[in-house]
């Protein structure tokens, strides 16, 4: 899988990995003011687009969209982690706890959550090495309001001596909750090889002795000294959302953002080699705490940021990264090898760059590293030797420009963030098209950047749960080892063999052609049921909202067979995967070309989606089909896949605590398996009995299908012949199974305590409902909007007893319920307890006290959230798909819900509350910590 592109990148998904230094180079355009027209928008795009400086020079891009439903702005400030002084390593990130804590105009520490919360909006910031970005959405009508908090915290924030050591506290608990985390764990790894000198080898997150205050109020001093040259307005850029006009937009935030002050500060930047002179090549090993077995080769590279316009990085990853036939993956899958391979750009600096290529290795192929090692280089001599294709940059060109030309909405939180961070680094005409584009041909900065791609420019890096090593990284405590690579072995790699099976990537079969839009029909508001038989229903609908040449088709077959236990969910969950595996090469180029293809199992069965482009999907469709009517599986990649699934479940024991005791709630109250009983079951299964499986759920299941979008009632109505003909063993008369939720028992509050290998304790209280009532629900969903913020506030905030810390409704089918969560490195889960009981009591003080204005508040905040519209065509079709799968044949659930809690009166919320705790189940682990404190 090639990953560089920034059309990735720009999705809103951030890893923690080299791939998280973001560029610190300002490109943006200085002009005072952009119109809209100057900026390239996508033709699907109706937003308008404004930018301009403000005099104290900050950059600014306004967006205006009628049609919006929730307001959004993030302000990048161009400083991060490389900005931490010397021996003050995460000051940074201490920085952006502490912004949220109070302004001169808002002091109340909670008081910007609790607006956010109470208007039906999110807010979150991250620190990252080049950058720190803040982020928030809100309800449309409270955007003006919002700004307003928003903008003090660039302005006049307090940064109260009071929250100076509790807030200290928090960023400790944020470090000690990840010292788990084999992300955080080999990164720390990684950068022991690195140059000592480079800001980018420190650590970023801060702990109590890098941020100690052991002289009374110094910590303060220094965190003001590092806002006042940092948070400079020169070293800002702030974009804003919202449903008022441009002019509207601009005038708000003039009045808001002009008072921050400009210092006239450069970005911090360094010119330091990542790796000194001699460093490389090497080898480094790290063993992580999950069982994984990866191997990472890394080639530093000249920096890429200003050639936005060429990708030559984004050539490369899509040729060595291919997964289709003939490519580098499947010749290590054919041998047993691997089991996927990634390319990406890992790191993006003002200077430099690296191309990262991630193999997830098998039992065998961790045995022979070398070999795989040599095939790489055998992959990158064949692109060498092939010369430079321009009719593949020309196929990336052309997807490029569908994407961009068919580009949706999405989120507006993710949007304004992304945009932010972007006015920082490229001509401000180009931010939004500057994933897509690829208008610049040059083979020969191609050729140079493949020519860097050689043994002796390599970091190589062996993740093995059994390693050997003889080191440990300082603040993660991450064993590993480093050691030179032999002349021999660089020999071998030098002059690779080239297997035959290896040849370069051909033009993709799926890419789409036809991309008119087909003649509307009768306009329906909402999906009809086209067909209706036994065993079998189809719904329909021609979509009028978003007008592109894309259908979604959902399709969901169900089986009796399918999770009757853990060995049947074993087996289920094995035949899925292995059809993944059987149609992986066709679902690739599928997905390059625009069109998913997701192949999954679920509590009743399993199913399959096919989204993206309409034209082509009648190909991939019967390719699914085909594979599911067919499954024979060979030995080889059976025995690879169980291995992998193994890894999964045992690393399950690995995930963050909080997440394990949730787990547990739905594992008690549903339908699903412990891993410690698939584990059991799948060390026992067969291939046999896995194509015996197959076979029973095809022939037990019943089809249900949704198409939606760009198709007409014939083509809808031929694919579901598709399927039903294409399943030749299917019994036609087959029936839909259903799941119970198990119900707690009145007055008898459930404990399970959990044994788990981590520093930090969790907990997990869940208050289930005592009916499924519309009321109920809507009771439920209310009180969680009312207690999300002070519950946050006073927990971690004020009282500091762990780092996660948060309540939400939790739901399950039907049934409404509560969960309090926390997680702590300091606190028993006894004392979180009584913390929440202690909370839940002030809370029936607080709603006997709650005005009727006030609750109407929170109601507009919940509807708010209900009633939020979708931004693309797979939510829409997504939403259809729950209303189906609830019977909510009307599609009007959003809007029932709605009424239910409008109506909702202030002794209703009272009275849920006052019975919150009759049906109580308690999930808890206690920390290492802890238990070795004990005498």
């Amino acid at each position: 899988m090639h990953q560089v592109t920034l059309r990735h990148l720009f999705a809103g998904c951030l890893t923690l990995a080299l791939s998280s230094a973001v560029p610190a180079m300002a490109l943006a355009d200085t002009t005072a003011v952009q119109a809209s027209s100057s900026i390239v928008k996508s033709p699907n795009d109706k937003r308008l687009y404004r930018s301009f400086n403000l005099p104290n020079q900050m950059k600014v891009l306004v967006i205006s969209d009628p049609e919006a439903d929730k307001a959004a702005a993030s302000l990048d400030v161009n400083a991060g982690s490389n900005a931490n002084p010397e021996g003050r390593e995460g000051l940074a990130h201490f920085l952006e706890h502490m912004l949220f804590l109070g302004t001169e105009k808002y002091p109340e520490a909670g008081s910007y959550k609790a607006f956010i919360s109470a208007n039906g909006g999110n807010h979150n910031a991250y620190t990252a090495y080049q950058n720190t970005n803040y982020y928030f959405d809100v309800a449309i009508g409270q955007l003006e309001p919002a700004l307003d908090r928003f903008a003090q915290f660039f302005i006049s924030p307090t940064f109260d001596e009071a929250y100076v050591d509790r807030e200290r506290q928090a960023v400790f608990s944020e470090y000690q909750s990840k010292l788990k985390d084999d992300s955080r764990r080999s990164l720390d790894a990684y950068k022991q090889i690195m140059n000592p000198e480079h800001p980018y080898a420190q650590f970023s997150v801060g702990d109590l002795n890098t941020l100690n205050n052991d002289q009374p109020g110094q910590l303060r001093q220094e965190l003001i000294a590092f806002y006042d040259h940092y948070y400079s307005a020169n070293l800002m850029s702030l974009v804003v959302l919202g449903n008022e006009s441009l002019d509207q937009l601009e005038n708000m935030v003039r009045e808001k953002f002009s008072p921050v002050l400009n210092h006239d500060t450069a970005p911090p930047s360094s010119d330091l080699p990542l790796f000194n002179e001699g460093d490389l090549p090497a080898q480094l090993t790290i063993k992580p705490l999950k069982e994984l077995q990866q191997l990472r080769l890394s080639f530093p590279l000249p920096s890429t940021r200003q050639l936005y316009d060429q990708k030559p990085l984004f050539y490369l990853a899509s040729m060595l990264g291919y997964e289709g036939k003939n490519s580098l993956l499947s010749e290590l899958k054919r041998q047993g090898l691997a089991n996927s391979l990634y390319v990406f750009q890992g790191t993006d600096l003002s200077n430099l760059a690296t191309l990262d290529i991630s193999i997830d290795l098998t039992q065998a192929g961790l045995a022979n590293i070398d070999t795989i090692v040599e095939q790489v280089f055998a992959s990158i001599e064949l692109l060498r030797s092939s010369g430079i294709q321009e009719t593949i940059y020309n196929e990336e060109k052309r997807l490029g420009e569908q994407g961009f030309r068919f580009k949706e909405k999405g989120g507006a939180l993710g949007y304004v963030s992304s945009l932010s961070r972007r006015l920082q680094l490229y001509p401000t005409p180009q931010i939004l098209n500057v994933g897509y584009s690829m208008n610049d041909f040059q083979p020969e900065l191609i050729a140079d950047f493949a020519a860097k791609l050689t043994p002796e420019n390599m970091l190589l890096t062996v993740y093995n749960s059994a390693a050997e090593t003889d080191k440990t990284s300082p603040w993660y405590d991450t064993p590993y080892k480093t050691e030179t690579i032999s002349q021999a072995r660089l020999d071998r790699w030098r002059t690779p063999e080239i297997p035959a099976s290896l040849k370069n990537r051909d033009a993709n079969p799926f890419i789409a052609e036809n991309l008119e839009l087909k003649a509307a029909g009768n306009p329906e508001n909402q999906p009809v049921k086209l067909v209706s038989k036994p065993g079998a229903t189809l719904w329909y609908q021609q979509d009028q909202t978003f007008n592109l040449p894309k259908t979604n088709t959902f399709v969901s077959l169900f089986s009796p067979v399918a999770n009757t236990d853990p060995r049947a969910r074993v087996l289920t969950s094995m035949v899925i995967q292995m059809t993944r595996e059987k149609l992986s090469e066709t679902l690739y180029d599928a997905s390059l070309a625009g069109i998913g293809g997701q192949i999954y199992s679920h509590l009743r069965g399993f199913g399959f989606r096919i989204t993206g482009y309409n034209d082509k999907q009648e190909t991939l469709l019967k390719r699914i089909v085909a594979t599911l009517n067919e499954p024979q599986f060979d030995q080889l990649s059976f025995e690879r896949i169980r291995q992998k699934y193994l890894e999964q479940l045992q690393n399950s024991a690995q995930d963050k605590p909080y997440n394990q005791t949730i787990d547990e709630i739905y594992n008690t109250l549903m339908p699903r398996w412990r891993a410690t009983d698939k584990m059991a079951a799948l060390a026992e299964i067969t291939l046999e009995e896995l194509n015996q499986h197959a076979r029973q759920l095809i022939e037990t299941s019943s089809i249900r299908m949704l198409t939606h979008g760009n198709v007409s009632e014939t083509e809808a109505e031929s694919m579901l012949q598709l399927v039903e003909t294409g399943l030749t063993r299917r019994q036609e008369n087959a029936a839909e199974t259903a799941i119970t939720i198990k119900r707690l028992d009145t007055g008898e509050p459930r404990k399970t305590t959990l044994e788990l290998t981590h520093n930090d304790s969790a907990i997990s209280i869940y208050f289930q409902g005592e009916n499924t009532d519309l009321s109920t629900r809507a009771a439920y969903t209310l009180l969680g909007e009312i207690m999300e913020a002070p519950f946050y506030t006073s927990l971690r905030t004020e009282q500091q007893l762990g780092y996660v810390v948060f309540a939400t409704p939790l739901q399950m089918q039907d049934v409404p319920g509560l969960a309090f969560v926390v997680q702590s490195p300091n606190s028993h889960p006894d004392q979180i307890a009584q913390a929440v009981d202690s909370f839940l009591q002030d809370m029936q003080k607080q709603l006997a006290d709650m005005t009727e204005e006030q609750l109407s508040t929170y109601k507009r905040s919940v509807l708010s959230r209900i009633n939020q519209k979708e931004t693309s065509l797979y939510q829409l079709t997504g939403r259809y798909w729950r209303e189906i799968d609830r019977k909510e044949y009307s599609f009007n659930s959003r809007e029932k819900f709605s009424q239910s809690i409008s109506e909702l009166r202030l002794r209703d919320l009272q009275d849920t509350l006052k019975h919150l705790p009759d049906r109580r189940f308690t999930v808890e682990s206690v920390g290492s910590n802890l238990l070795a404190a004990k005498p």
